[in-house]
This record gives C-alpha cells, structure tokens and sequence, in this order.
C-alpha cells in the first residue's frame, strides 16, 4: 500500500487474529522525525473517541468525573496492523499483547 488517508481510517473497525472485533480506531499517534511524521500508534475504544473530540481540559475534566480514564482501551503499535486491506484492519499480535494508551493523542518529539 502506498497512499493510506487517516480520514479513512478512523472509526474503522479492528479485527482480531480470529476475526473478532477488538476495536474502532479513534486515534493515531504521530511522531515528527525533521520535516515528517510518522504514525506510531493507533488507540481503539470510547475513550480513544470522547478524548480526540474533547480537546479541552474542561472537556476532559467532565470526561474523568464520568468515569471515563486515560488508561482505558487499547493502544496497537503501528507495526502490528495489517493494513492491506484498508477497510478491514487486521492485528497481527494477540489482543491480550496489548496495553491502554500511554499519552494523549499529539504529534510528538521523539525521545531521546
């Protein structure tokens, strides 16, 4: 695959190594090296969703007195998505490999 549009993949449903649904992607996590970005990671779940439309912090205040958290759902390394059909994204590790999201979603500097 050459060219992949983000707008196409958000909301996109996740499957699973038996093709279960682990998740929508909601999120995507860029890092820039010099003059580009690349994606490092993807966040599936509802608070993936809530967290990229509530850009505030009053927006996520009221998201944490819901009950919602930071840590809640999944966050796939990009390397581990099979994206050769676009449409139906594949993870190629088992779900249970994965962890919650470690940062809000942002471009970011790499780390040293």
């Amino acid at each position: 695959m050459s060219e992949l549009f983000l707008q196409d993949l958000l909301g996109t449903r996740v499957l699973g190594p038996d093709n279960e649904v682990v998740g929508r992607i909601e999120e995507v996590v860029a890092e820039a090296h010099g003059d580009e970005l690349f994606i490092v990671e993807c966040h599936l779940g509802t608070f993936a969703l809530l967290e990229r439309l509530a850009s505030s912090s009053f927006a996520r205040a009221v998201l944490g007195a819901a009950g919602l958290r930071s840590g809640e759902g999944l966050a796939v390394p990009w390397e581990q998505l099979d994206l050769s059909n676009a449409a139906s994204p594949k993870l190629l590790c088992d779900p249970l490999q994965l962890k919650p999201p470690r940062r809000s979603s942002a471009i970011t500097e790499p780390a040293p």
